[in-house]
């Protein structure tokens, strides 16, 4: 399966900027047709950060937006082991959670799921993060509904350890058999997932193709490096959700360009920039980190 690239050849490189400037923050204030990017104080991690296999790095995903507008991120403090610890908006402030890891997901039941160093798998049970079931290893982190397998804290999708940012990893769907497992999902492979709150996965290959749900339909042309699906209800989403990422290639230091796939077919860009993205399930609204750890929403 192929996929057209809506950027040209000469941009589509992963972003690998960690140039701290000041030059082109104030793209992200600018009026967008659901809003108006501000910035939230605070600072979220925005390296590249270790895969659980040695000699290998991953794409961060350092932001996940939860229902009735409650964020979570994943701070510039780190333990001895090099996980970045958990926060959560509340009242206007991020307050420190027990938790720590280098990629957080969150989905329309409102538990974030984190995956560790080692690439352990942790979730948030309402009150402490609490390792997950199966002994599961991953990469990235998607998490649809809880109604779709009977989970309470939500369902989440991994790419497991054998991916990384260079090279395809094995899907694999948490499912209740006898016990809850690891179960491998068909024949997909990928290196970042995200999944809608109807329970619908998207993801992205090495190469920046973009997929989506139904053992790997082709999903609307694009690149992208980092991907976020909110609900298909919205009337601009397609089938699959309501998806929105952050192009291949740098437009500055801060990040790339913010595209939005209107009507299921067309990626439709959004003014903006940034390196990592994530999106409210109920509410649609929209949460991105730049290059420098800068924490907008609109």
């Amino acid at each position: 399966m192929t996929t057209t690239k809506f950027l040209r050849n000469k941009d589509h490189e992963p972003w690998r900027s960690r140039v701290a400037a000041a030059v082109g923050l104030s793209l992200l204030m600018v009026a967008t047709a659901s809003g108006q990017f501000k910035r939230i104080p605070g600072t979220a991690q925005s390296n590249m950060v270790p895969c659980p296999v040695a000699g290998y790095t991953c794409y961060p995903q350092s932001i996940a937006a939860g229902p009735s507008g409650t964020a979570w991120i994943l701070g510039t403090a780190q333990t001895s082991e090099g996980d970045y610890y958990v926060y959560r908006r509340e009242r206007s402030k991020w307050v420190k959670t027990d938790g720590a890891g280098l990629q957080i997901s969150v989905g329309i039941d409102g538990y974030p799921w984190v995956i560790t160093h080692l690439g352990t798998i942790y979730y948030w049970n309402g009150s402490t993060f609490v390792l997950a079931p199966g002994n599961g290893c991953a990469t990235s982190i998607g998490v649809g509904p809880a109604s779709q397998s009977g989970y309470p804290y939500g369902t989440p999708w991994i790419i497991g350890c054998d991916g990384s940012s260079s090279t395809d990893g094995t899907m694999y769907l948490l499912q209740l058999r006898y016990t809850w497992l690891w179960v491998q999902w068909s024949r997909a492979f990928a290196n970042r997932i995200a999944a809608s709150p109807q329970g619908d996965y998207w993801e992205i290959d090495p190469s920046g193709n973009i997929w989506y749900s139904n053992n790997i339909v082709e999903g609307p042309a694009g690149c992208a490096t980092s991907i976020a699906v909110g609900s298909s209800s919205d009337p601009e989403a397609g089938p699959y959700g309501d998806g929105w990422i952050t192009g291949c290639g740098n437009v500055n230091n801060n990040g790339a360009k913010i595209f939005q796939v209107q009507n299921g077919t067309a990626w439709v860009q959004i003014p903006g920039v940034a390196s990592q993205i994530s999106i409210a399930p109920d509410t649609g609204v929209v949460w991105v980190v730049t290059l420098t750890g800068e924490i907008f929403e609109n």
